[in-house]
């Protein structure tokens, strides 16, 4: 049981890691009044 809970976390965790980025994300990112990737 533990190895089919194991195997599903890797999955998820591997599914949002390596993901494509979407337009809508990367415009977001790219937004000079977004506070998030200011590197504080």
């Amino acid at each position: 049981m533990e190895i089919v809970i194991i195997l599903v976390s890797v999955l998820v965790a591997g599914f949002i890691l390596f993901r494509p980025i979407s337009k809508k994300e990367l415009d977001k990112y790219d937004d000079k009044d977004n506070w998030s990737n200011m590197g504080f």
